[in-house]
């Protein structure tokens, strides 16, 4: 599967230029929007939870950080998250023109999905370090070690958009579902407060089995707090990733030849 998504790798480009230009046309403003919505969404969690609730995160030392920017960080994860699954529940029923194309590789449905929502994550992790600077702030050295947290993040959905993918063909109620678990994981893990908030006797649980928790965590750390990431956790995060990956790639693999009776 692999070796065929490389070599279609220029499909693969095309397709991702058209489904990034498509997000935008006909719109008034078009790509500025890109920019436009993560600004505002930033400046409105700023206002209500930085100036008008004047909560803190709680970190040690770290009570200067605006409590807006440590939420946006982790909003971002879980809107990239989110698009990249919810998307997956469609992703074949929605390209069933391409199903019964026998030569044309329906593996690169998710990683143009995938890498779509990626470029968007991209563009927000930018804004909100521009407003991290201009908000007095400086950055970090271990801002360099961001692609290297997210990384593990990105192959797991890789090989959860094919798992969710299939299972959208098969069973066309996922769609409910799968909204309602975005839901969950966003106030199941310290999307919104902060993870110490969370009972000590849940915090186990909500770490590992919350896919975005330790990401997150992370991703604080290297981009806002200047601190190193823990490796040990981010080590069985990418390993767990992995399995993820193989695990969605064979399943997708041993299901693909039923889609075409399906749809």
């Amino acid at each position: 599967m692999f070796k065929d998504l490389l070599s279609h790798r220029y499909l693969f480009l095309q397709m991702l230029k058209r489904d990034v230009q498509q997000r935008y046309r006909g719109s008034q403003l078009g790509f500025l929007w890109a920019f436009f919505y993560p600004v505002l969404m930033l400046l409105v969690y700023t206002f209500v939870f930085g100036f008008v609730m004047k909560a803190k995160w709680g970190v040690a030392g770290q009570d200067n950080i605006d409590f807006g920017l440590i939420l946006f960080a982790g909003l971002l994860c879980h809107s990239f998250v989110s698009e990249v699954m919810v998307g997956s529940v469609n992703l074949i029923t929605g390209n069933a023109q391409y199903v019964k194309k026998v030569v044309f590789p329906l593996e690169i449905l998710s990683l143009v999905s995938l890498f779509n929502a990626l470029f968007h994550l991209f563009l927000g992790v930018c804004i909100l370090l521009v407003i991290y600077l201009i908000t007095g702030h400086s950055l970090h050295w271990t801002l360099i070690l961001t692609p290297i947290v997210l990384a593990p993040l990105v192959i797991f959905l890789l090989g959860m958009s094919w798992f969710v993918s299939v299972l959208g063909v098969y069973v066309r109620d996922l769609g409910q579902v799968m909204g309602v678990c975005m839901t969950v994981l966003l106030f199941m893990g310290p999307i919104v407060y902060p993870f110490h908030l969370i009972p000590e006797l849940l915090q186990p649980f909500v770490y590992w089995l919350n896919p975005l928790t330790v990401v997150v965590e992370q991703l604080r750390s290297v981009a806002l707090f200047g601190q190193l990431p823990n490796w040990h956790d981010l080590g069985i995060y990418t390993m767990c990733a992995f399995a993820m990956l193989f695990i969605g790639q064979w399943f997708f693999k041993n299901t693909r030849e039923g889609f075409a009776d399906v749809i």
